[in-house]
């Protein structure tokens, strides 16, 4: 497949604003975009913004990472960024928050979780620490003020973002398959060693169901999405050496082997070896490279365009607009419209984190 990676939206920073090559646009009326944030001091936030303002921005235990949406309660949930030991429940409209979870004794939270059954529990990515770094899926239940009932292995280590099938009952996991232990911080501690894996697992009696690795073993499988036919994208972070350019994305439904989305060696160099969200609908995929600078979208699992934006990291779909929204280290929010990209909104003074969630 030929590749035209001038078809791009050059973006422009002058004290921070876009350059005029960007849109403005306007965000649907019932938008809501859930992230969390810091601001220039180091302060961290869990942040709500709509109709163009932040509705509320409260004070975080730390760092967050992923948010997502209980509509049965009309709640978010913010998770803390890894190796953080907190969960933290808030009125999605209000802000104020409903209940903070804790992480069990000898493990913290990877900064990701998923709803099954109809939304009754959630289900988190763990590291047990305690036990030489096993990777646990913990089990709450959200109609108990988030009580933690019990837990599930990941199938591997390093659990990273989970989500839930359309059947509300399997669950696909990313696990990383690097090994962290609170007192080494962030360090990779078995980068020779490491075995990513994606896994399916079955929330109601805790089988593994299936197991699939990447072609390389530093391929480490942290993000991903399922679209509403049960395929799941997912995305890698390569740890190998920097010269080994490899395949970014997967798909998979039901095959054998993870299927590589289609690109030339140019794609992936652009991504600087890491995508940080993944973001998947009508066919379209999504996925941002904070190292790389920029978003690349993809057609029925081929490559489809590349635009940059400077430390992007956030990806949505807004399922109300059908359209893709991306977030930033400078505080913008940017949807992706046809062929060009729109400024939305900016939320001056703060950098969003890795990831957000829509509500409308």
């Amino acid at each position: 497949m030929a590749i035209d990676l001038t078809r791009r939206t050059l973006l422009g920073f002058a004290g921070g604003a876009l350059a005029s090559a960007v849109l403005p646009a306007q965000a649907s009326a019932g938008e809501r975009i859930y992230s969390a944030a810091t601001d220039h001091q180091g302060r961290h936030f869990l942040c709500c913004w709509a109709q163009g303002e932040l509705r509320f921005q409260v004070p975080s235990p730390g760092r967050g990472h992923d948010v997502i949406m209980h509509r049965a309660s009309n709640s978010v949930v913010f998770f803390a960024r890894r190796p953080g030991r907190w969960m933290l429940v808030l009125d999605a409209n209000s802000g104020a928050v409903k209940a903070q979870i804790k992480a069990a004794t000898g493990r913290h939270f990877y900064g990701h979780g998923t709803f099954v059954s109809n939304g009754r529990y959630l289900l988190t990515a763990e590291n047990d620490y305690a036990n030489g770094g096993v990777g646990i899926i913990g089990i709450y239940d959200t109609l108990d003020n988030f009580k933690r009932l019990d837990q599930m292995h990941s199938g591997g280590v390093g659990p990273h973002q989970l989500v839930t099938l359309p059947d509300d009952h399997t669950v696909a996991v990313a696990n990383g398959g690097i090994l962290t232990l609170p007192d080494s911080d962030r360090d990779m501690l078995n980068l020779d060693t490491m075995q990513p894996s994606l896994c399916y697992l079955d929330s109601r009696n805790a089988m593994l169901l299936d197991e699939y690795r990447p072609p390389h073993h530093q391929l480490s499988l942290r993000h991903l999405d399922v679209d509403a036919t049960g395929e799941v994208t997912i995305g890698a972070q390569f740890e190998g050496p920097a010269e080994f350019v490899q395949p970014l994305l997967f798909r998979h439904r039901g095959e054998d082997q993870l299927q590589p989305l289609d690109a030339e060696v140019p794609v992936w160099q652009s991504h600087a070896q890491y995508i940080a969200s993944v973001a998947c609908a009508d066919n379209t995929v999504v996925a941002t490279s904070p190292r790389g600078n920029c978003i690349s979208i993809w057609k029925n699992g081929a490559f489809h365009a590349l635009e940059k934006l400077n430390d992007v990291a956030g990806a949505a779909f807004n399922f109300q607009t059908r359209q893709f929204v991306t977030s930033n280290g400078r505080g913008q929010l940017v949807a992706l419209e046809k062929n060009q990209m729109r400024l939305q909104g900016r939320a001056k003074g703060l950098k969003w984190d890795n990831h957000m969630d829509i509500a409308t």
